[in-house]
């Protein structure tokens, strides 16, 4: 009876799970699709899941996808920028999805430090780059990118070379002797954009910046931090802004292989109208009678155009972008493998920029609590070019070509070398278009860029991730003139070599805790400590006078004039304690506390660590209940910060004693003559070097309209820097003239515009 009764009871269960799951019944089919903007236009890469499961595929080149889903599923169909669909496929297997642009960017998501939040719920600054923003224009670097698409940054190109350094400020200057350039923070790891950094001693080899090792096409979005409130959360590192960088991750849905290509042509934008050479003639003619001399010109006239040195200068140059990526994801593991190679030739002649890329980006679910995952980012870059603007006391190119006498011809057989040597009117600088073609400079650089993270969810509201970083670089200049150059006149031909090798690691630990109740709290709070250091070493070699200058700098031994050799080293650490609590309640008021402690080696005993908080708060007024019947305004919202950001971008042991060599000497010993290097004090010692510190005051507002087709964002911001680090003369009774003291205060301020339209989203786009 026993083995009867247990027989019917699984019989019974067995029943009871087939009728009451007919899913587990149910049949399966294939279907496909066509996905299109409403313009018809057909859209790539978009991402068709199964509702409830990350089971999907992805749209190809024309649209189209297919994949196999159970009889009654719900499609889920999501693209960045279109308004997220759901289809029922319970009694069709063929679609034709359309997808609606998304207006209303209040719930888009936006990467601050150390965490994301809704941009309705920011309460600092930020300003927002996406990747489609960064395809307008081709560009070397997603710095170059920048230029007009944020308000409140401005972008310069220190150079004219491919590749070439940028400079960027965000809100104006607020150091005179520390860096201004802000922080880069790329998926997680912290760039440091110091020139200093990759220095190698070489003053007349092209710079690489260090931010062209990112290729721009592997970029997803971008944010601009720009006031105390946003920046706080990093510190010493925050005073002149934070630029967070994220790339492309793998989403959900079939493997995908892209590629990407474009060809482009450069040219020079605008001449600088500059006389020929009959006028130029005349008017040195005209010269010489209004100061009673005899005209240099016999028939201007007879001249001619002449020579134009800028279009002897200036070319019309190729660029070149190839790109494949690979992405996709599991039930477990997202991946997106890319690879790019980029060549870019110079406007001017002699010049080029090649970049070979390699990137890496996977993540993968352990289990239901702990997910890891790495990026990887690997650059190898060269560059040629010699200066383009006045980086030395010898002007550059660009500044002789303008400068340069028309009347006279770009070549001379009878000179050796076979150029015009110098100008022979006004300023005496040697021939521009010599100075591009023979002085030869190439730059190689590699860099990596990588971080591996662990994220382990404690309970359901508290999370904790570990991630430990490197960015390492290694980079060799190289340089040559030959002796027949006006450039070189006085070293008779010259040749350097200089390396630089350096390392920054950096590891972070993080507690973030969020939790809702009642509908009416939000409570997001992060703690964490972090760790970093940075060493570098260099060295550099050169020689003068080389009568045969057929080897360059393959053999600067040639020169009859070795130079002493030069190498250094350099090293700085960095340890941090850091919070934030953001609260929100009744999704109306918005608060934000934010402290960093940082503690660097760069200060003296006693001055190492900085404290800086920063507090915000934000009322977004469109959620009022008086604002119900405003039907035409989609989002108003108010908001105020202060804080302290510091800054430590000096170079290292500024505070310390530094000894070096002096002279030789010669003593007369049992032993007999010996010779003995002597040593003396290099630096003043500053026991008191501090903090650099700025108080920034923010307010703003975020204004919407028309269903967010029109929205304005607005700020006004204050900046005091004080206790200056500043490069000050000292009495000549202490044995030097200047020192790095804490001296002085900077004030800045101004305004931040931003007003941005949908105009149409017909079949006419504007």
């Amino acid at each position: 009876m026993r083995n009867y009764k247990h027989l019917n009871l699984l019989l019974a269960a067995f029943l009871l799970v087939v009728f009451s799951s007919p899913a587990l019944a149910q049949t399966e089919k294939k279907i496909t699709g066509t996905i299109t903007k409403q313009s018809g236009e057909a859209l790539s890469n978009v991402s068709v899941t199964i509702k409830g499961t990350s089971h999907g595929a992805m749209s190809d080149s024309k649209g189209e996808f297919s994949m196999t889903v159970p009889e009654n599923a719900t499609l889920v169909i999501s693209y960045v920028g279109y308004k997220t669909k759901e289809v029922s496929a319970k009694d069709q297997t063929s679609f034709n999805i359309i997808l609606e642009e998304e207006q209303n960017e209040l719930s888009q998501v936006v990467v601050i430090g150390y965490g994301t939040v809704k941009k309705s719920d920011l309460t600092g600054s930020v300003s927002s780059v996406k990747e489609q923003d960064l395809k307008v224009v081709p560009v070397t670097s997603f710095d170059q990118a920048l230029q007009g698409r944020a308000a409140g940054v401005q972008v310069t190109t220190l150079s004219g070379k491919p590749g070439a350094e940028t400079s960027i400020r965000i809100r104006g200057t607020t150091s005179i002797n520390a860096g201004n350039e802000p922080l880069y923070v790329i998926d997680g790891m912290l760039v440091s954009s110091d020139a200093g950094d990759m220095s190698t001693g070489v003053t007349l080899g092209p710079r690489i910046s260090a931010l062209a090792a990112i290729n721009p096409s592997d970029i997803e979005s971008i944010e601009i931090l720009k006031d105390a409130s946003a920046t706080a959360i990093y510190g010493s590192r925050g005073a002149n802004g934070v630029v967070i960088i994220t790339t492309k991750r793998g989403k959900p849905g079939t493997g995908t292989v892209t590629f990407d290509s474009y060809y482009a042509m450069q040219d020079v934008a605008h001449k600088v109208e500059v006389l020929n050479a009959a006028e130029f003639a005349d008017f040195v003619n005209d010269a010489k009678l209004n100061a009673n001399r005899t005209p240099i010109y016999v028939n201007p006239k007879n001249l001619g155009e002449g020579t134009d040195w800028q279009d002897e200068l200036f070319r019309k140059a190729p660029m070149a972008n190839f790109q494949v990526s690979f992405s996709g994801a599991d039930d477990k593991t997202k991946y997106n493998i890319s690879g790019g190679y980029f060549d870019q030739d110079g406007i001017i002649i002699n010049s080029n920029f090649k970049r070979y890329s390699f990137r890496a980006n996977l993540d993968r679910e352990v289990n239901k609590r702990l997910t890891v995952g790495n990026s990887i980012t690997y650059a190898r870059i060269t560059s040629s070019g010699v200066l383009t603007n006045a980086g030395t006391i010898v002007p550059g190119v660009v500044t002789g070509a303008l400068l340069f006498n028309p009347v006279l011809p770009v070549y001379d057989s009878t000179v050796k070398g076979g150029y015009t040597f110098e100008n022979d009117r006004g300023t005496i600088l040697g021939n521009p278009i010599a100075d591009a073609k023979e002085y030869n400079s190439y730059t190689t650089s590699s860099r990596i860029l990588g971080n591996i993270y662990a994220r382990y969810k404690i309970t359901k509201d508290l999370e904790l991730k570990t991630s430990f970083g490197i960015d390492g670089f290694a980079q060799k200049e190289n340089s040559f003139g030959p002796n027949f150059l006006k450039r070189t006149q006085a070293s008779q031909g010259e040749a350097a070599i200089g390396t630089v090798q350096g390392l920054t690691w950096l590891n972070e630990n993080t507690l973030t805790y969020n939790k809702s109740w009642n509908d009416k709290h939000s409570i997001n709070a992060v703690a964490g400590f972090t760790l970093q250091q940075f060493n570098n070493e260099s060295l550099f070699a050169y020689s003068f006078d080389f009568p045969d200058g057929r080897t360059g700098w393959h053999d600067i031994s040639a020169g009859l004039q070795p130079q002493e050799s030069v190498n250094g080293e350099s090293a700085w650490s960095l340890v941090s304690y850091l919070g934030r609590v953001n609260y929100t309640l009744s999704d109306k008021y918005l608060f934000t506390l934010t402290g960093r402690a940082d503690g660097s080696s760069k200060f003296g005993e006693g001055q190492k660590y900085g404290f800086f908080p920063s507090g915000a708060f934000a009322w977004r007024v469109s959620k009022e209940k008086f604002m119900d019947n405003v039907s035409s305004i989609s989002d108003l919202k108010l908001r105020v910060s202060y804080g302290i950001i510091g800054n430590q971008a000096i170079p290292p042991y500024q505070s310390l004693a530094l000894v070096g060599p002096y002279g030789q000497g010669v003593f007369n010993s049992s032993a007999g003559y010996e010779v003995y290097t002597g040593l003396e004090p290099l630096s003043y010692v500053n026991p008191n070097l501090k903090w650099e510190s700025t108080k920034q005051f923010d307010v703003g507002f975020d204004f919407g309209m028309l269903k967010q087709r029109i929205t304005i964002t607005a700020d006004y911001y204050y900046k005091l820097t004080y206790d200056l680090l500043l490069s000050t003369p000292i009495p000549t009774t202490t044995g030097f003239q200047t020192t790095v003291l804490n001296v002085g205060n900077i004030s800045n301020h101004g305004f931040d515009l931003d007003i941005h339209s949908v105009n149409t989203t017909g079949k006419l786009k504007w």
